[in-house]
């Protein structure tokens, strides 16, 4: 049984020794600010520590109870300017999509914003993370149809996450797909497989990721075939600068080794398990020699080809992880246009270990991208930037952006 306090110097050793933003990000490891003792509450516990974690400005990094119940309000919001909407009405049936939330807590957005600003952990209002900052509200004032109503917020049952896979045809000459994450390679190879006649009879590919919570780069390579207009070693997206360092600290290669086993228990393909082992045998041979530069060595090339002719990708700051990573190399096909708003970029310091310490878990980033090329502050920025306005609540502004410009597009000769 692991002591708060325990766990607590436990995570300042592996941010000082073990993550791979050590170095760079040691002026804000202040853990001197943050006081843990073994009888505090459980959700203070959390919350301090959450708080320490949130100086250092990196996504990846995650403190949390694994049995405990994250308070959800059942419903999500988003900030345009200084008015608050809701989005989404899940659990909490007293709330409907395109509510103004007035106020919080008696308090303005912008004050109460301003109050949490930490939690929201973006200046960019619109990217803000307000889902976490309301869970410490106790009451909203909400406009509906122009009558005002106090809400007492309450919590629920969280409803779990289900992923999605899906594709449907929008017209004979247009395939959508809506993918929410990139964690199973099976779903993924299956929707193509099922789909490959549906793709090479279609124009335009639209895909959508403008909610994707990411997972393993690999398993979304099958799809850039799609992307690509023919042969495209892998390597060949990057600039010779552009390279990755893993801290192959003694801990990390033991944890990252555990996290290619887990790998290696799904349904993998041949060339995604071939990665897994020579992942492992690389770590096993740099263990204990620090901070190193990744040699790429995977000779992957990307098929391609000629159809869909035009390719869409929807991105939003809810796309992150391998999301970001998917939006930042498709942007590199000339097939491609991404439409929508800036990724939310979190692969700055990215392969993410668990230390598991009993009732909570704590993970943390052992790769980190060369600086010239991070995006944490801004996300992948898309080709077609569509401001996120109360309008998106009323219609897809975003799909209907993509298929007008697709209806303007001349008419190509049907395939016999």
């Amino acid at each position: 049984m692991f002591k708060k306090k325990e766990i607590f110097n436990d995570i300042i050793q592996i941010m000082k020794m073990d993550y791979s933003g050590a170095a760079e990000k040691k002026d804000m490891n202040r853990p001197e600010e943050y006081l843990i003792t073994d009888d505090m509450p459980d959700r203070d516990f959390i919350e301090t520590i959450q708080s320490y974690l949130l100086d250092f400005k990196d996504g990846h990094l995650s403190f949390n109870a694994k049995d405990a119940v994250i308070p959800n309000l059942g419903f999500r919001a988003r900030r345009y300017q200084n008015e608050l909407y809701v989005t989404e009405s899940t659990e909490e049936l007293r709330l409907q999509k395109g509510d103004e939330i007035l106020e919080i807590d008696g308090l303005t957005v912008e004050d109460f914003g301003n109050h949490h600003s930490k939690v929201l952990e973006d200046t960019v209002l619109d990217r803000q993370f307000w889902n976490v900052a309301l869970r410490r509200a106790k009451e909203l004032t909400v406009l509906r149809d122009e009558v005002k109503f106090t809400l007492p917020l309450a919590t629920y049952e969280r409803t779990p996450y289900t992923p999605s896979y899906t594709l449907e045809k929008l017209n004979p000459d247009t395939v959508y797909m809506k993918l929410t994450d990139f964690g199973q390679e099976k779903p993924i190879l299956d929707l193509l497989d099922k789909h490959k006649e549906d793709f090479n009879r279609s124009t335009n590919l639209i895909i959508d990721v403008r909610v994707n919570y990411g997972g393993n780069d690999l398993f979304y390579f099958p799809l850039l075939d799609y992307v690509f207009e023919g042969p495209t070693p892998f390597k060949s997206l990057f600039n010779k600068d552009e390279v990755m360092y893993t801290n192959y600290t003694e801990r990390n290669c033991r944890l990252w080794t555990n996290e290619l086993k887990g790998y290696l228990a799904q349904e993998l393909d041949a060339e995604t398990e071939k990665w897994a082992h020579g992942e492992i045998e690389l770590f096993e041979k740099n263990k204990g020699k620090g901070l190193q530069t990744v040699q790429e060595e995977m000779d992957y090339t990307i098929q391609g080809q000629a159809a869909p002719q035009n390719v869409y990708v929807l991105t939003d700051v809810t796309c992150g992880s391998s999301g970001d990573t998917f939006a930042s190399n498709v942007k590199k096909s000339p097939k491609v246009k991404v439409v929508g708003r800036p990724t939310m970029g979190i692969v700055d310091f990215c392969n993410v270990v668990n230390v598991d310490y009993g009732d909570y878990e704590f993970g943390y980033s052992i790769s980190k991208m060369h600086e010239n090329y991070y995006t944490n502050e801004t996300g992948v920025k898309p080709d077609i930037d569509i401001p996120w306005t109360p309008r998106h609540l009323e219609e897809d502004v975003d799909l209907k952006y993509v298929l007008e410009e697709i209806e303007s597009k001349p008419i190509v000769a049907k395939r016999v």
